[in-house]
């Protein structure tokens, strides 16, 4: 066993492996590294609010935006009871295409009866006629008949014409081309006249309520960018068509009336009239329907060509 250090010795060891050595300090960021990043901040916020207020002063945004379009109620101009139902909910119909067809039997019979009185109707007044016409002159008949036997004629024509049009609303046809929706009626209902079945919804334009105080410089042709909140991460193209004649609130069931003496001024709202450009929308047709919100961005300084107008 070897023999332990004397006292001395092992407070020396202690002492030597106790003592922390000192830890070297970070460090410090040069003073012109620092002066030289925050010059480089700077000129990265200055130059970001820079391009914002440029960009701000060729374009005017509003989020106040929503999609509209002609929306063509489809009704019945006749009483009677659907035999079928030629479309479904959300199908594209062309203009003429059938929707719904109703029974027609009722109105042919009403069209046989018109029928049959207008050929002896025409009968008897052609009889009449080449009577007269051989005879020279009224000896056959009197003036005052056969203006009235003409008048027959006229009468029951009438109401032969009007017999095949009751036939004839027995098939309701699209009146436009467009989208079928809010589709109520089936097969076997008994309708009413002007019961609406469904309705066909055509074309699709923005209605983008700016301030009055952004459309100053606004002008038909403006190129506009839109983001629709249904769609979103993608951008469509339009071109404003047209402005309001008036303020959203002069369109407003209770108008202001400013000369009660109450009056506070008010930035009021100017519908802008949007289209979509065509080719921008492709493929997308299905989801871009009346009624969903959208944002609007437009390009004051760039307005749609000649001959982009006419392609659209």
């Amino acid at each position: 066993m070897s023999a332990l250090p004397p006292p001395s010795a092992l407070q020396e060891i202690v002492a030597n492996t106790s003592e922390t050595k000192p830890v070297p300090a970070r460090p410090r960021l040069d003073k012109r590294y620092k002066i030289a990043l925050g010059i480089l901040i700077a000129l990265v916020l200055a130059g970001g609010a820079t391009a914002y207020l440029i960009y701000a002063s060729h374009h005017e945004t509003t989020d106040d935006a929503y999609t509209t379009g002609n929306v063509h109620d489809i009704s019945s101009r006749v009483a009677g009871t659907v035999i079928e139902v030629a479309v479904i909910d959300n199908q594209f119909v062309k203009k003429g295409q059938v929707l719904v067809r109703l029974d027609p039997r009722d109105f042919q019979v009403q069209v046989d009866k018109a029928q049959a009185d207008y050929e002896r109707a025409r009968a008897d007044f052609e009889r009449v006629s080449n009577l007269r016409a051989s005879l020279g002159g009224d000896g056959a008949i009197s003036k005052q008949e056969f203006d009235q036997m003409r008048a027959n004629l006229g009468t029951a024509k009438a109401a032969l014409d009007d017999a095949n049009n009751q036939l004839g609303y027995c098939t309701i046809t699209a009146p436009e081309d467009g989208f079928v929706g809010d589709k109520t009626v089936q097969t076997g209902n008994r309708l009413a006249v002007g019961t609406v079945l469904m309705s066909v919804v055509q074309d699709l334009w923005i209605v983008a309520n700016y301030k009055e105080t952004q459309v100053g410089r606004m002008v038909k042709g403006q190129k506009v960018k839109i983001e629709v909140d249904e769609i979103p991460g993608h951008t469509f193209e339009g071109r404003i068509d047209s402005f309001s004649p008036g303020s959203g609130s002069v369109f407003a069931l209770l108008p202001p009336e400013n000369a009660t003496g109450n009056f506070t001024k008010i930035v009021q709202r100017i519908p802008v009239k949007i289209l979509f450009d065509p080719t921008s929308i492709r493929g997308y047709e299905e989801r871009l329907v009346p009624g969903i919100s959208v944002e609007t961005d437009v390009n004051l300084i760039a307005p749609v060509t000649g001959e982009e107008l006419s392609r659209q």
